[in-house]
Order: structure tokens, then C-alpha cells, then sequence
């Protein structure tokens, strides 16, 4: 096994296309195939189930997919410093996200004026659940994550700093009669289709938060989602009312309304930038201190 080996089991991963994956590296199909079933036998364990229709990804190839692709990208950083290490003020960053619409609206902002303050260091970006990332921080896969501080709070080598408050809101397509309330409380989703969150993904306070709409809306229709932005595809869609942090949506928005969902805990939720306090990247400092100026 090999760097390029499971490279290109990342990109078979994504393309779930033998051709696909040939053409996209310039290498013949049998290649393609005789890697992979070189990689399956090494590991021990199938990484596709094939048909002669379709690829899928094994729950194994999956797992082994979401973890390596970050471990790639940072060894991939690690030999380019290495190599422009003469470069007296060289430094680059991995930067952890959840992709909400908040984060799309205010990251190209961040990331132009970093760039223009500091040209010499090097952003690199990628995107997972919270749960996700904090595991990549902690391993050091990444130097700086976006993440709800109730998502970190139990780890004593992470240091959190707050941005921005938010508070739990309703998605509601602009069809539906609650979109014009100024609040929505949990008896108004009784009757509705909710859309959640998959528990594996979901910051603890929002795990909560779905567990007492599920007692209270018992008779309710629920659907789940894997990411912020698939939830507001479904509500985009008229599959009804997403349930998340408001600031993880945006305001002004033609097709759905971001209405407050009243809730007993209101304790502000915190959205900020955490690090490993033992990370003494150069790049951190003028970093964070651009994304205290951007999220506001």
C-alpha cells in the first residue's frame, strides 16, 4: 500500500466510476480495478460492493473514505512546508467548518482579507459534522475548527473562543401559514413534517432539543438530515420545517423564512473558533484575530 494507492481510492470514492477515475487520473480502467482489489487485499477488508450497473462504497470504505481524506491533505501540507521551509514567513492553516450558510456567506470575506494581511501563509479548507472535526482537531488533522461550544466544552486541551449567539429557529418554506409567526412553539409542529438532524452528527444541545420535540410531537412526521444544507434543500423542496440554530441559516432568503422556535432553555447558543492550546502554528494568532473582525 501506497500514497498514490489510496489516493486513488479517494477519488474512486467520490467518482464511484472505474472509467471515471482512469480518465480523471490518466490511467487505464484494469489499473484502476487492480489497485483496489490490491488495497481490499492488503487491508483485509472490501472497500465497494460492484455491480455491473453501479460502485458503492462498504461501510468500511466509507469509514476508511471520511477518515484518510484529511490525513492525505495534511501530509500533502507537511512536505510542501517541508519543502518551501526556507520561506522565512511560510505557515499554512487547515481550517475545520460545517458548512452552514452563515459560515458560505462570511468565509470568502475571512479568507480574502487573511490572504491580503498575511500573503505568505496558506489556507486550506475542509468540511465535516462537528463530531468530525473535533476528532481531527484533537488528532491534529486540523489547526482550527468552527464548532457549537457545546460540541467541545468536555475537552480541557481545546481552547474555545466565542463569536456569535444564536438561538434555535424553525425553516419553514414561505407556503406554509407558521412562516408568517413571529415565534413557533413546540405544540405548532404537532401535526407538521420536522426536519432533524441524524443523531450521530447533532451538537449535544441540539440532540436534546430533538429528543423533547419527539416526546411533545408525537404524532408529528419526521425526517433527517446529514447536514445543514441538506436540511434546507428538503424545506426548499416543501418537505416542511427544519429545526437548527438560527445563525447556521440566513434571514433573507426567498423560499423559506427563519422564524424563532420557542424552547424552555433559553441560554444562548455560542458559535466560535477553537484550537489546541499546544498549537503553536504562526499563522493561528492573525488568524482568529480575522475572524473575530469577519463574524459578527
Amino acid at each position: 500500500m501506497n500514497i498514490e494507492d489510496l489516493k486513488l481510492f479517494i477519488n474512486l470514492s467520490e467518482t464511484l466510476s472505474f472509467s471515471q477515475t482512469a480518465k480523471n487520473l490518466h490511467v487505464t480502467q484494469p489499473a484502476v480495478t487492480h489497485t483496489i482489489n490490491k488495497l481490499e487485499v492488503e487491508l483485509g477488508f472490501k472497500l465497494f460492493n460492484r455491480t455491473k450497473r453501479n460502485v458503492f462504497l462498504t461501510k468500511s470504505g466509507q469509514f476508511l473514505h471520511d477518515n484518510i481524506q484529511s490525513l492525505l491533505l495534511k501530509l500533502d501540507l507537511t512536505i510542501e512546508g517541508a519543502r518551501t521551509f526556507e520561506e522565512k514567513n511560510f505557515s499554512s492553516l487547515l481550517i475545520g467548518y460545517t458548512s452552514t450558510y452563515y459560515e458560505i456567506k462570511h468565509f470568502p470575506q475571512l479568507i480574502k482579507e487573511f490572504n491580503k494581511l498575511y500573503p505568505s501563509s496558506r489556507l486550506y479548507l475542509e468540511n465535516f459534522d462537528h463530531n468530525v472535526l473535533k476528532q481531527h482537531l484533537l488528532s491534529q488533522q486540523c489547526d482550527v475548527i468552527f464548532p457549537m461550544q457545546d460540541s467541545i466544552i468536555n475537552s480541557a486541551d481545546i481552547q474555545f473562543i466565542p463569536l456569535i449567539t444564536g438561538q434555535f429557529a424553525c425553516i419553514i418554506p414561505t407556503n406554509n401559514k407558521l412562516a408568517s409567526h413571529h415565534a413557533v412553539s413546540i405544540s405548532d409542529l404537532k401535526h407538521e413534517t420536522i426536519i432533524l438532524f441524524n443523531s450521530n452528527i447533532c451538537p449535544p444541545r441540539q440532540f436534546k432539543l430533538q429528543q423533547f420535540i419527539k416526546q411533545a410531537c408525537p404524532d408529528a412526521n419526521y425526517l433527517y438530515s446529514d447536514s445543514v444544507l441538506l436540511s434546507h434543500t428538503l424545506v426548499k423542496g416543501g418537505l416542511d420545517i427544519a429545526i437548527m440554530v438560527d445563525l447556521a441559516s440566513v434571514n433573507d432568503a426567498n423560499n423559506f423564512k427563519v422564524v424563532p422556535l420557542t424552547y424552555p432553555d433559553h441560554t444562548p447558543y455560542i458559535y466560535g473558533v477553537a484550537f489546541l492550546k499546544t498549537n503553536h502554528n504562526p499563522a493561528l494568532k492573525e488568524f482568529i484575530t480575522c475572524a473575530k473582525k469577519n463574524f459578527i
